[in-house]
């Protein structure tokens, strides 16, 4: 003997329109989140930029400037000299140690009022993880130096090994600026 079927549920139009209703306000929320998700990273992008902007403008550039003056030549044409030789001011190689010169600069910089809240505001950016320095390389190469120094960019890039360079020296200022997130 067949059991008898249960009646096929068809929604009211009501119903129906309460769902249609629900689904709408879900896509609606969940557009909304990738809104404010989006406006979050570009605003901390923009906050990023403006912190390396101000770290390269009052440490890395002017300590440049000086490691080329002392080889009596232009910023530029210290760079390319720097890259060529592979020498890196955080790092001593035979007969070239600016470590002591640099450690002696950043904490100058670092002790001046002036950056008492550039360091508060850097400290998340501090506390990452170096990998994430390592991915973020490329972003301060690209967007940063390409568009805010576009000289200096075009001196790396054009000297050969140039990127790794760059990608070196900011892992190793990353490493000395550490400290500070402590």
């Amino acid at each position: 003997m067949e059991k008898p079927k249960a009646p096929k549920f068809v929604p009211s139009p009501a119903l129906k329109k309460k769902r249609d209703d629900f689904e709408t306000l879900k896509s609606s929320v969940e557009q909304m989140r990738e809104d404010i998700k989006k406006k979050r990273e570009t605003k901390l992008r923009e906050r990023a930029r403006e912190q390396v902007c101000y770290w390269m403008d009052t440490v890395v550039v002017p300590f440049l400037e000086g490691i080329a003056d002392s080889f009596n030549e232009p910023l530029l044409e210290g760079v390319k000299r720097l890259i060529r030789e592979k020498k890196n001011p955080f790092r001593p190689k035979k007969d070239w140690n600016r470590t002591q010169e640099t450690q002696f600069v950043l904490n100058s910089f670092l002790n001046s009022p002036q950056t008492k809240m550039l360091q508060i505001l850097a400290k998340p950016f501090l506390k990452a993880k170096l990998d994430w320095v390592h991915k973020e390389a490329s972003w301060v190469r690209e967007e940063i130096l390409k568009e805010e120094y576009p000289q200096l960019y075009e001196a790396i890039m054009e000297t050969e090994g140039g990127q790794e360079w760059l990608d070196q020296l900011i892992t190793d200022l990353m490493k000395k600026l550490r400290p500070l997130a402590r």
